[in-house]
């Protein structure tokens, strides 16, 4: 494979890798990129196209793994409609706030909704910092997918 190639792909792992934990940058979206320019480029000889499409899902469900993980952290905390409403909320407006906005979106909502609720400050307050965990949780789910993909990745190429 070419070096303009290999370099291409490697450029998009690192900055996916990097993208995991910086809201607004699809960190395994850019994995999966790499991937499929590499397929593509190789005419998919040395990874199949079935792989590829393998891959594809896993990086869906990586993708959503972070705000799902929020959701169904302050669902287990009681959180109800109003909670689970701001939760998702702050998570995507987070987004725009750099690396810890996402988790402060996620608090902020979740408390906010909660509050919103008639629920006990100490319940919303329980909510808001499980919605918090659960984000976190999504973005370790995120990064071992992305570790996971590039691994099989380079066992389907030089192995």
């Amino acid at each position: 494979m070419s070096i303009l190639i290999t370099s291409i792909t490697t450029i998009f792992f690192i900055v996916g890798i990097i993208g995991t934990f910086m809201p607004g940058i699809p960190g395994i979206g850019l994995v999966y990129a790499g991937v499929v320019v590499y397929a593509i480029a190789d005419k998919f000889t040395s990874i199949e196209f079935s792989t590829v499409l393998v891959f594809g899902i896993l990086t869906i469900f990586a993708s959503l793994a972070q705000y799902l993980g929020s959701l169904w952290a302050a669902k287990y905390a009681g959180a109800k409609a109003k909670a689970l409403t701001g939760t998702l909320i702050g998570s995507l407006i987070g987004t725009f706030g750099g690396p810890a906005g996402i988790f402060v979106g996620a608090f902020l909502g979740a408390l906010v909704g909660a509050l919103l609720e008639n629920t006990t400050p100490h319940k919303a307050v329980r909510v808001a910092f499980l919605s918090v965990i659960g984000t976190i949780s999504g973005t370790i789910i995120q990064l071992f997918l992305s570790i996971v993909l590039i691994i099989s990745f380079l066992i389907a190429v030089f192995v």
